[in-house]
């Protein structure tokens, strides 16, 4: 784990120093995983995919102004998921058809999608409540060191006391089981 985070660092690193092979070998590392990630978040695989793009040359056409981050993954996603929703408020269009009244014009989705989209979220949360409780509080334990704190498979061995093999197996059978318990 944490040679991938030094790989990732030493390309930020050269993506900040106007390096453009580092820039495509970090677009071509996370483009699978980001797209992954963002179609969880709507439907609108085009959508998605010009957030990536959009990410990207706002990385490279700011990348002068970059800070240095400790995790790359992380900042990727957290900054796809963020012009996913910036681009959706976006796709909003008002007009005045006089001064008093506005009307929607354009809208991403439906109201319908949005209703359906809202409850499936509502079921899937519920679900996932429910198959939480179904873990052992070992699993849990495990699952909100490595999800919720961000901790590396060797700290949650080291926390839990446990081999980082058993860490890894443990947190699979803990995510293999929530996914068999909350599939639709």
């Amino acid at each position: 784990m944490q040679v991938v985070t030094n790989v990732d660092a030493i390309l930020w690193s050269k993506v900040k120093q106007g390096d453009l092979e580092a820039f495509n070998s970090l677009y071509d590392k996370y483009i699978d995983t980001l797209y992954a990630f963002g179609t969880q978040h709507t439907n609108d695989k085009d959508h998605v995919m010009d957030c990536i793009h959009d990410l990207f040359v706002d990385i490279y056409k700011y990348r002068k102004k970059l800070s240095d981050v400790d995790n790359v993954k992380f900042y990727l996603f957290k900054s796809l998921k963020r012009k996913i929703n910036k681009k959706f408020k976006s796709k909003i269009k008002l007009f005045s058809a006089d001064e008093n009244r506005k009307e929607i014009v354009s809208m991403n989705s439906s109201v319908e999608e949005s209703i359906i989209q809202s409850e499936k979220s509502a079921e899937i949360s519920a679900k996932l409540s429910l198959a939480l409780t179904s873990l052992s509080s070992r699993q849990r334990e495990g699952l909100s060191l490595k999800f919720d704190e961000k901790k590396s498979y060797e700290e949650i061995a080291a926390i839990l006391g446990i081999s980082i093999e058993s860490v890894r197996t443990l947190i699979y059978r803990a995510v293999k089981k929530l996914r068999s318990e909350i599939e639709v």
